[in-house]
């Protein structure tokens, strides 16, 4: 009797199975869908602060920028954590210039900072030649400069990345090279009279070279 018992045990189970998943075949197929809130959001807000100094930024023009992806967030599904605040800083300690613009966020954690920091160290001239530029001879300079952004989030791995952005002359009068080390350049640029000469990187972003 016991034996018989534990085959009609099994034969429930298979049949309880057997139901399950033909329910499970007839329902329709939906698509699943995971909301992350972290990486891409921060994202960006480093994109709204590449673009805000490649226009010229100001905690004015930041703000404004501020508004206007929180009024997009507010009819398309960015996800954006509440921004608390926004300040831009610059400093030019010698011939470096630091530039930076930090987000305070909101999330479950508290506040938490979004950053960018575009730094670019001082130059070291390796000698200079005089170049026929048409119909005019130019004095350039040969030069090194390191130059490179810094993003830090609280959902990056690490909390921060490096990355060097390609420099180049909308002119078409300086040689910009690659060095051998990260974010490092050699360039050669035209002789000024304040001994300044004005790059971009890929962003728009302008990037000073003071030559020492």
């Amino acid at each position: 009797m016991p034996r018989r018992s534990g085959q009609f045990a099994l034969l429930g189970v298979i049949v309880l199975a057997t139901t399950l998943v033909l329910l499970a075949a007839q329902r329709t197929p939906e698509p699943a869908f995971a909301l992350e809130r972290g990486q891409m959001q921060s994202a960006q807000l480093i994109h709204l602060a590449r673009y805000c100094l490649a226009i010229g930024c100001s905690n004015e023009t930041l703000r404004s920028l501020v508004a206007g992806l929180l009024a997009l967030n507010s009819t398309e599904p960015l996800y954006m954590y509440p921004i608390a605040d926004a300040k831009y800083y610059y400093s030019a300690p010698g011939s470096s210039e630091n530039r930076t613009v930090v987000f305070t966020i909101t999330t479950l954690r508290g506040s938490e900072a979004v950053s960018l920091r575009v730094y670019t160290a001082p130059a070291v001239r390796l000698g200079a030649l005089a170049k026929q530029v048409h119909e005019h001879t130019l004095v350039f300079y040969n030069c090194t400069l390191t130059y490179q952004h810094v993003y830090t989030s609280p959902f990056f791995p690490g909390g921060s990345l490096t990355y060097c952005p390609r420099l180049y002359d909308p002119r078409g009068l300086a040689d910009v090279r690659r060095g051998a080390a990260p974010c490092w350049w050699v360039v050669l640029v035209p002789a000024t009279p304040d001994n300044t000469y004005t790059l971009y990187d890929e962003f728009g972003i302008p990037v000073r070279v003071v030559v020492p």
